[in-house]
Order: C-alpha cells, then sequence, then structure tokens
C-alpha cells in the first residue's frame, strides 16, 4: 500500500527534522520514521533532497552594491603580522 504524497512529504520533513536538530543520520532517522516498506525509498528521496539543498539558504547576505556600509575601508589595523622563514631562528 503506497502511502499518499502528503503523508510521504510530512515524513520526509520529519526525516530532515531529525537530521537537522539532532544530527541523526538520514538513513538512521528514515528507520525511525518509516515502515520498512517504504524505508528504502523515504531514505533515498529525503537524501537527494539534501544533497540538493542550499544550507545557506536562509542566512542574508549583503550586497556590495545596495550596502556600501557592509565593506571594510581599511582592515590593516586588524591584521596579524607576517612571520618569514628567514626570521625564525635556526
Amino acid at each position: 500500500m503506497s502511502a499518499s504524497p502528503s503523508a510521504l512529504r510530512q515524513k520526509i520533513d520529519e526525516i530532515h527534522f531529525l537530521a537537522d536538530n539532532f544530527g541523526i543520520p538520514l538513513r538512521r532517522a528514515a528507520a525511525l520514521i518509516a515502515d520498512p516498506q517504504e524505508l528504502d525509498k523515504l531514505s533515498s528521496l529525503a537524501l537527494l533532497e539534501e544533497r540538493e539543498r542550499d544550507p545557506l539558504a536562509d542566512v542574508p547576505v549583503p550586497d556590495p552594491q545596495k550596502h556600501p556600509e557592509h565593506l571594510e575601508k581599511d582592515i590593516s589595523d586588524l591584521e596579524k603580522p607576517v612571520r618569514h622563514d628567514d626570521s625564525a631562528p635556526t
């Protein structure tokens, strides 16, 4: 018996929830959520979605053209001095 698309979607979302929030591998999370008959299908669908997911999709990134105040004008005071090999004691 096949699950409806909405039930399938909900199970895949639950698998991603376990993987993202608790660090459970996708295959193990699918084993916790899925029936044995649909384990392979759900874990492969969740894995495909994970590969296509952009981890920085929700992170705002400033656009230098729109927000020039985000650009560092002079950061030389934040840089560490560089030690060269020839100045190191032998």
